[in-house]
């Protein structure tokens, strides 16, 4: 029967992996997530549940998916395993993985020669970091860029430590 373990086979990892096996054959991934869903209840654990051939089936059945523009966090939700796991096997069938997407955060154009000119007219890093919208760092990393020779830091004012409080009582 469709979606039911074999009872041919002895140790329920073996069992697992028979059914997975059987469902990439058919091409139904729903079926292989509730059957990774159904093993990790029973097996303990995932690793070594299919062979590196059945792997390999897997990452062929994923393939045109992935090719086609699916992500993996988006197919390893489909079959129910990692992200990780998903890109195991697509690469064991010949996929080449694409980079990670990561939007560009900044929004904010910096003006290196405007940055520069306020900077040496006594604008402080601090305060030319909230007017550009980045921490002090990458506002002086900018300034760096622009060429521009940064004051030296003022030192800091140690806090009193409670042996150096005076009582004036």
């Amino acid at each position: 029967m469709r979606g039911q373990l074999p009872r041919t086979e002895s140790s329920p990892r073996a069992r697992y992996a028979a059914a997975v096996r059987q469902a990439c054959a058919d091409g139904d991934l729903p079926l292989v997530r509730r059957l990774f869903a159904q093993a990790s209840a029973e097996v303990f654990t995932l690793r070594g549940l299919l062979t590196r051939e059945d792997e390999i089936e897997l990452g062929r059945r994923l393939t045109p998916r992935y090719q086609a523009g699916a992500s993996l966090l988006l197919l390893a939700a489909e079959i129910g395993r990692s992200t990780q796991y998903t890109a195991k096997v697509l690469r064991l069938a010949g996929v080449t993985i694409r980079p990670a997407y990561r939007p560009v955060i900044t929004v904010y154009p910096v003006d290196l020669d405007e940055l520069r000119r306020r900077y040496e007219a006594g604008a402080s890093v601090s305060g030319l970091a909230r007017r550009i919208h980045y921490c002090r760092e990458s506002t002086r990393k900018y300034l760096l860029r622009a060429g521009t020779e940064l004051r030296p830091r003022p030192a800091r004012t140690p806090l009193p430590s409670a042996g150096d409080v005076v009582d004036s009582g």
